[in-house]
């Protein structure tokens, strides 16, 4: 089963607003300053809601099946990718490089 629930939290240090899940939980964290200044980081990161989701129901499903150190090592997988005629390294969930919503950045 892919994400089904959602929940916020403010970060407690200087992080910039990230998602990560917790079994099928999505969890959005802002960061630290716009808590302090009772804001939301969210607006800069809205339009990428879709890829988001995909990317950690990826996560989530590729765990139940391989088991959670697998799953999260996924981050770590590097690729090069070309733009514009420049080529970028890249981790495949970088998002701004994702052709698709699946938030998964393919060479």
């Amino acid at each position: 089963m892919p994400i089904n629930d959602f929940a916020l939290a403010c970060a407690i240090d200087n992080s910039p607003a990230y998602f990560t899940y917790e079994g099928t939980t999505m969890i959005v964290i802002t960061s630290q300053e716009a808590c302090r200044r009772g804001s939301s980081d969210f607006e800069e990161i809205e339009p990428y809601m879709d890829s988001l989701i995909a990317h950690e129901s990826i996560h989530v499903v590729i765990g139940r099946i391989e088991g959670s150190e697998i799953s999260d090592s996924l981050d770590d997988i590097e690729v090069i990718v070309e733009r514009n005629g420049q080529k970028f390294q890249v981790t495949i969930n970088n998002i701004l490089f994702a052709t698709d919503f699946s938030g998964i950045v393919m060479p």
